[in-house]
Order: C-alpha cells, then sequence, then structure tokens
C-alpha cells in the first residue's frame, strides 16, 4: 500500500515539474515576442528621429505602414519627440528629435508622410 502511494506522489510531482516547465516556455516566448516589437517600435522611432534632424526644408519622407518593423498604425510628434504604434503596442516614451524647423506628419492611405518646413 505505502509503495503504491509512493508511486502516485513520484508520479504526481512529476506531472507537475513538467507542467511546469511547459508554462515557463511558453512564457518566455511570449515575453520575448513582446520584447521583439518593442525593440523595432524604438529602432522606427529612432530612424525617423535621425531623418527629421538631418533634414532640411523642403523634403518630406514616406514611412510605409506595411514595415518591415511591423505594421505601423500611428506616427505622432509631440512635445519634440517621435511616437510610433507598431502591431497595436502603443509607445509611451518616444525619442527625441532636434530641429529649428517645422514638423508635421500627415496620414496618407498606406503610408505616412513626415513633411520638414
Amino acid at each position: 500500500m505505502k509503495k503504491k502511494k509512493a508511486q502516485i506522489l513520484n508520479e504526481t510531482i512529476i506531472h507537475l515539474i513538467l507542467i511546469g516547465l511547459i508554462f515557463a516556455v511558453f512564457f518566455m516566448a511570449t515575453a520575448d515576442k513582446i520584447n521583439g516589437r518593442g525593440v523595432r517600435q524604438q529602432v522606427l522611432e529612432k530612424e525617423i528621429a535621425l531623418l527629421i534632424d538631418s533634414g532640411i526644408p523642403g523634403m518630406d519622407f514616406e514611412i510605409r505602414k506595411m514595415n518591415i518593423n511591423g505594421v505601423v498604425q500611428n506616427v505622432e510628434l509631440r512635445d519634440g519627440r517621435v511616437f510610433v504604434n507598431i502591431e497595436n503596442l502603443i509607445s509611451f516614451e518616444g525619442y527625441p528629435y532636434f530641429s529649428k524647423y517645422s514638423v508635421s506628419v500627415v496620414d496618407s492611405g498606406d503610408k505616412f508622410i513626415v513633411g520638414i518646413r
């Protein structure tokens, strides 16, 4: 009787450990996906800020909504910072840009056009 109880207890412990490992792998994969989107978002914000920094009046450049960094939902300029929303990931910090010119963003169908005036 004791052997049977010990065997059931051992099997239960092994099953719990295996379930815990499966959940750990699942959560790590999910966290990696979320962090990957965040990095792509930051890279795109920095690229746009650098383009604005080096821009001259009359220059326009476009950011396609179907971008290599993901699907871009919104590009916004506020308080001297670039904010980009990629794949429903909202940007809270943004990336600063420095331009003595007026900069604007226009949504134009399948792309965003950033104009420097």
